[in-house]
């Protein structure tokens, strides 16, 4: 997929744009009537409707049904029944065409994924951070009196989120001491563990993965029942706000600071597989991570989804 820059005033509109190699693919929606009935998919459509709507013949659309999705210009998005029979409902695949007569010459940009960016709501939302994100403090805090150095994690974090947003969102944190019950509301990115970020510590019992505090501490899958041991495990997930019911928590934290940079590496660069949810149960974005010092620099670099 290519996309095409549209610039529009102060606002830079990325739209994909599918490419063709063969003209002869223009043919097929070229005519007036070949150019109705595939803009008539424009939005999920089934052939008997599009024939009611244009006044032709149902096995009229049929046939140019066929030929657009031989051209993987269709799609299937759904059926139903209708008078004992099945209605298919298709839809095109992309909205926007063009050709390619060669290789062409440009600049190399890097764009933010639009599906990326819908699948982080509420999080941003109309491209602004729509969240406040949480760390903790770096003085001694808590039954702990745990110092927090996840700070640097955060930033790369706020690199990432600032590329997917117009950066505006000004001040975009606090630090968990800092935060009055006015604060907890809205939505939420917690970033750090347990023992250093009181907010993870206040919703920690809720969380279908969560840590054991007791003893040796530990990461615990209410999911798979496994437990997760090692300082460079974390925690990726999505869950309600259990102080605002309109707001949701997005929380990185791992048991120690290797544990949340594994975590929010995890999530930069798995943001997708992520967001589908935990393998056990897809319905829940909860899951548990662990790093990896792949150069040997003594820093974790990498992350891999465990569940």
């Amino acid at each position: 997929m290519d996309y095409y820059l549209l610039s529009s005033g102060d606002q830079a509109l990325a739209t994909p744009i599918k490419l063709f190699d063969d003209p002869a693919v223009i043919k097929l929606f070229s005519s007036p009537l070949g150019w109705k009935v595939l803009t008539s998919f424009s939005g999920p459509n089934c052939p008997m409707d599009v024939a009611k709507q244009l006044g032709i013949h149902e096995q009229k659309v049929y046939y140019y049904i066929k030929k657009f999705k031989a051209a993987n210009l269709l799609k299937e998005v759904g059926k139903e029944q209708r008078h004992g029979t099945v209605a298919r409902f298709y839809q095109v695949r992309d909205s926007v065409f063009g050709v390619r007569v060669g290789p062409g010459e440009g600049t190399e940009i890097r764009l933010s994924s639009p599906g990326r960016i819908r699948a982080l709501d509420p999080f941003i939302k109309d491209g602004r951070l729509n969240a406040r994100i949480v760390v903790g403090s770096p003085d001694p805090h808590g039954p702990f009196k745990a110092r927090a150095s996840d700070a640097c994690c955060a930033i790369d974090l706020a690199l990432f989120l600032g590329s997917l947003t117009d950066g505006k969102s000004l001040p975009n944190y606090r630090l968990d001491v800092e935060l009055r019950e006015r604060d907890v509301k809205g939505n939420l990115i917690v970033i750090g563990g347990p023992t250093v970020n009181m907010i993870t510590q206040r919703i920690n019992d809720s969380l279908p993965i969560l840590f054991d505090l007791k003893g040796e501490i530990k990461i615990i899958s209410r999911l798979s029942r496994r437990e997760y041991a090692d300082d460079e495990n974390g925690i990726i997930s999505v869950t309600e706000n259990p102080f605002d019911p309109t707001g949701k928590v997005l929380l990185l934290a791992g048991k120690r600071f290797p544990g949340t940079r594994s975590a929010v590496l995890g999530f930069i660069n798995n943001t997708d597989k992520v967001l589908a949810g935990n393998k056990f149960d897809p319905s829940l974005v909860s899951r548990v991570v662990k790093g990896y010092d792949i150069d040997g620099d003594g820093i974790v670099d990498s992350a891999e989804l465990l569940e």
